[in-house]
């Protein structure tokens, strides 16, 4: 069982030695509360240092609820970083809170974690980082969460990438401006250190899997070798109607990576309904089509369905969702007949599996980096 945070503000700001004795204590509160409770003994587990940053400080109940079921599996110090812009001008205010796992009973250790929440309005924004990189513990791996779009050039999020060996964040929703400042980090990453993880990529690996389970099977090789046109079907996103979601590009952009093809530009056609492109390996080519479809079982931006054709072998290769939104089922068409394959359940995960999953992950994804730079090579 999980304990709601005690949070406390603390009195004085940009002092780290003031902010370690106001922890000190609060853990000592909170081991006393242990004992006058005849609960088991309190842990304090910290693993990692989990910057977090949000654009408003309304997120604040939505972070702490995640940072709640995320701390058992991923003990660690949270730094919530919340900015006001259009927010009177008010100097960095700071509190401290800790939460803690419950035992089942009272002879279980309660596992807790800690957080720190700074929050500034107005010109005293830009001093968030310096308030915050200060209260990373030494020696342990840094994520930085980015619970907003991207700008590069950003006076929080550069000196903040600086200071993580991680960086995570969510494409779904992002617009093209957004994929772009992706492709321009992956691209430059190794010169920054900086590894990139993206949610939406994550939500993608059962797609990813039953599609390159076709080229497991022999038989399926010869006409996979010779494919003439590849389809993605998927939802409009939430950020606009217009655009290409952003999971149908990164589908596209890592099957054209893995497979070797180029965008022909000269044939890109944007519709309202999605993209057309000629994609060449050098030997060949092929069509590519991102169609947008109405499906009401899908949540917006998210893929319905891939094919992989071959049209001079007569077979097609699908993965798609199920109508009734529960499954992933992946079965080929070879001369007409079907010859069924994997059918697997849809893992709707919430946001701490997701963040929880990226945190185990300290190596560069250099297949995302090549995906993502050639979905923008597709879409742009």
């Amino acid at each position: 069982m999980l304990s709601a945070p005690r949070q406390i503000q603390v009195p004085k700001t940009l002092d780290v030695e003031s902010i370690e004795r106001e922890l000190a204590m609060l853990w000592v509160k909170t081991a006393q509360d242990a004992d006058d409770q005849q609960e088991g003994a309190v842990l304090r587990a910290r693993v990692a240092n989990l910057m977090v940053f949000i654009p408003n400080r309304a997120k604040l109940d939505e972070i702490n609820a995640t940072l709640l079921e995320l701390s058992p599996a991923h003990p660690c110090r949270a730094l919530v970083v919340a900015v006001e812009t259009d927010a009177p001008e008010h100097d960095i205010e700071m509190y401290i809170s800790s939460f803690c796992r419950r035992g089942i009973d009272a002879e279980t250790t309660d596992l807790c974690c800690e957080e720190v929440t700074l929050v500034a309005g107005g010109s005293f924004v830009a001093e968030l980082p310096s308030a915050t990189l200060p209260l990373l513990i030494p020696d342990l791996p840094v994520f930085l969460w980015w619970h907003d779009i991207i700008t590069l050039n950003d006076s929080l999020f550069e000196p903040l990438c600086r200071g993580a060996n991680r960086l995570i964040l969510d494409s779904v929703a992002f617009l093209p401006e957004g994929l772009s400042a992706i492709a321009k980090l992956c691209s430059s990453r190794n010169q920054l250190r900086l590894g990139v993880s993206d949610i939406n990529w994550e939500r993608l690996t059962f797609w990813r899997g039953l599609l390159a389970s076709f080229y497991d099977v022999p038989q399926y090789r010869s006409a996979l070798g010779a494919l003439s046109a590849i389809e993605v079907d998927y939802s409009a996103p939430e950020s606009s109607a217009q655009m290409i979601a952003p999971q149908a590009m990164l589908i596209a952009g890592w099957l054209a990576s893995r497979l070797g093809w180029e965008p022909v530009r000269e044939s890109r056609e944007m519709t309202p309904e999605g993209l057309q492109i000629d994609l060449n390996n050098g030997t060949a080519q092929i069509r590519l089509k991102l169609n947008k479809v109405e499906r009401i079982d899908l949540r917006q931006g998210r893929l319905a369905r891939v094919e992989l054709r071959s049209d001079g072998e007569s077979a097609a290769f699908v993965a798609r969702r199920n109508e009734n939104g529960l499954h992933l089922e992946a079965y080929a068409n070879v001369a007409g007949e079907i010859q069924p394959g994997q059918l697997l359940p849809v893992r709707n995960r919430s946001t701490a599996q997701l963040v929880g999953r990226e945190m185990e992950i300290l190596s560069n994804d250099e297949v995302y980096s090549e995906a993502v730079v050639m979905g923008m090579k597709l879409i742009s």
